[in-house]
Formats: structure tokens, C-alpha cells, sequence
């Protein structure tokens, strides 16, 4: 038998508008548990460390996009770069 995996996570309020922070978001994430996704992960951790994050570092996306914590010295077009380091 086949195992799907769900994961489901908001961010965000439905409150009056705040500046630092303009958005709501929600996310489904389906994943095939007979399909490896070891490659997908590596690129992402990557990625971190190429930013200077350690490689054990692990985020959520609100901080990002806030410009929160380890984020608050990279610009914008580096926090929504999705491709992978040159």
C-alpha cells in the first residue's frame, strides 16, 4: 500500500492589516512516501548555506518573508530565490 504524506500549515492573520505583515497564506504539501525526496531537500539545505545559514538550520516561511531573525540582511529578490546556488 501506498502512503501519501499531507502537510497543511497557515501563516498570517485575519486581523486588521498590519504593515509588517500584509499577507495570509496556506500551503498543502502531498507527498508519495515511495518517491525519494533526498535530492529536493539537499538543494534547499544548499542553499541555506550558501546564504550563511549553518546547515542544520531550520525556518519557516513567515520569518522569510518578514524579514525576521536570519533573515533581516538579505533582500527581497534573495528571500524569494527558489533556484538553486550557481
Amino acid at each position: 500500500m501506498k502512503t501519501l504524506s499531507i502537510f497543511v500549515d497557515e501563516s498570517g492573520d485575519f486581523c486588521r492589516y498590519e504593515p509588517h505583515c500584509p499577507f495570509y497564506l496556506f500551503s498543502l504539501v502531498f507527498h508519495d512516501q515511495d518517491q525519494p525526496i533526498a535530492d529536493q531537500t539537499s538543494v534547499l539545505e544548499d542553499r541555506l548555506f550558501y546564504l550563511g545559514l549553518p546547515r542544520e538550520h531550520c525556518f519557516h516561511s513567515m520569518p522569510i518573508i518578514r524579514k525576521e531573525e536570519d533573515y533581516h540582511n538579505l533582500h527581497f529578490v534573495v528571500r524569494m530565490d527558489t533556484s538553486s546556488p550557481s
